[in-house]
């Protein structure tokens, strides 16, 4: 692939999105949404939207002065955007965003894993970092085309 940024025509179009977000220490919240994803430019622009009134923006792209893809990312229940350093893997069709923003006056750190699946769909992963070192699942998603 020669333009980085190709990697996102993929990505492109309308989705239906089945979401299931646990937090820890809390039960799991299951919601249905719709992500609209467009491109300007060489950069995807993604508009998410559930059933439960949950809003947000991201804009993901290439930096050629770092060699990484980066993305930034807003919603309606944090605070202060999310900035997202990323590598791709072609083999296994999978897109990693180390993420960072801040929460009440700490830093959070999560890492966001996104697999095109064979049938086209898309699998998506947010662990968070916790204090002892592991992981925490805290969202599962899987986006399919949407039918109408």
């Amino acid at each position: 692939m020669d333009d980085p940024s190709e990697v996102f025509r993929k990505d492109l179009g309308e989705w239906e999105v089945e979401m299931v977000v646990t937090p820890p220490g809390l039960p799991e919240n299951r919601s249905r949404g719709r992500s609209t994803n467009r491109s300007i430019g060489r950069c995807l622009v993604v508009d998410y939207r559930t059933d439960q009134g949950f809003e947000g923006h991201g804009i993901y792209g290439w930096d050629p002065s770092i060699g990484k893809y980066v993305g930034t990312w807003v919603d309606s229940m944090t605070g202060a955007p999310v900035r997202s350093i990323g590598t791709w893997d072609p083999e296994t069709r999978t897109m990693t965003y180390a993420c960072e923003t801040s929460s009440q006056g700490r830093t959070v750190r999560y890492r966001e894993i996104t697999t095109t699946l064979p049938d086209g769909s898309l699998e998506y992963r947010n662990l968070l970092a916790m204090p002892d070192g592991t992981e925490h699942r805290m969202i599962h998603g899987i986006y399919r085309r949407a039918t109408g």
